[in-house]
C-alpha cells in the first residue's frame, strides 16, 4: 500500500482525528473539575453535576478515541509498505509510552475518577458520614485526597502524551 495511497491517508486522517478528540478532551476535564471543586460545599449538587458530566464525557470522548488512536497507529505501520517498521526505535518508544499511559489510566486514574464521582454523588444527595472528630464529613476529606491523586495522575498522563508527540515528530531511529 504505502504512504501515498488513499487507504494509508484515510487511516492517517482517522489517527489524527482520534488523537485530537481523545487527547484534546483530556485537557478540558481538569478545568471542569476545578470549577466543580470551586463550588464545593456551598453547592454540592451543582458541583456534582459538573464533575459527573465531565466523568461521563470522558467515557465517550477520551477513552475510546485514545484507544482508537493507538490501534490506528498500528494499522498505519502495517499499511506503510515498510516505510515504517515495528522494530524502528520511534515505533517501539510510541508503543511503550502508549501502554504505560493506558495502564496508568486504566488501573489508577479512571478508578480514582470513578470513586470521586461516587463521593461527589453522596455529598450531593446528602448521604454523608459524620466525622467522629467533628468537622466536615469523611467524604469531603477523601474527595480532596482523591482530587490530589487525580491531578497527579492526569499530569503524568499529559507528560506521557507530550513525550509521544515528541516521539512522533522527531521519530528517533526512523531514518538512521
Amino acid at each position: 500500500m504505502g504512504p501515498d495511497t488513499f487507504i494509508y491517508k484515510l487511516f492517517l486522517l482517522l489517527h489524527l482525528g482520534a488523537a485530537v478528540i481523545g487527547f484534546g478532551s483530556t485537557f478540558v476535564f481538569p478545568v471542569l473539575g476545578s470549577k466543580a471543586k470551586a463550588l464545593g460545599p456551598t453547592a454540592p449538587k451543582e458541583a456534582y453535576a459538573i464533575s459527573h458530566a465531565a466523568h461521563e464525557a470522558g467515557k465517550i470522548l477520551a477513552t475510546p478515541f485514545i484507544y482508537a488512536t493507538g490501534a490506528i497507529g498500528l494499522v498505519l505501520v502495517a499499511t506503510s509498505d515498510s516505510v515504517w517498521k515495528f522494530n524502528q526505535l520511534w515505533i517501539e518508544i510510541a508503543v511503550v509510552l502508549f501502554v504505560a499511559a493506558a495502564c496508568l489510566a486504566g488501573f489508577l486514574h479512571n478508578p480514582n475518577l470513578k470513586a470521586m464521582d461516587g463521593l461527589s454523588e453522596k455529598l450531593a444527595s446528602g448521604q454523608i458520614t459524620p466525622n467522629p472528630a467533628g468537622g466536615p464529613p469523611m467524604e469531603v476529606g477523601e474527595l480532596a485526597e482523591r482530587g490530589q491523586k487525580a491531578g497527579a495522575f492526569g499530569g503524568m498522563l499529559h507528560v506521557l502524551w507530550f513525550l509521544m508527540m515528541i516521539d512522533m515528530v522527531w521519530k528517533p531511529g526512523a531514518f538512521g
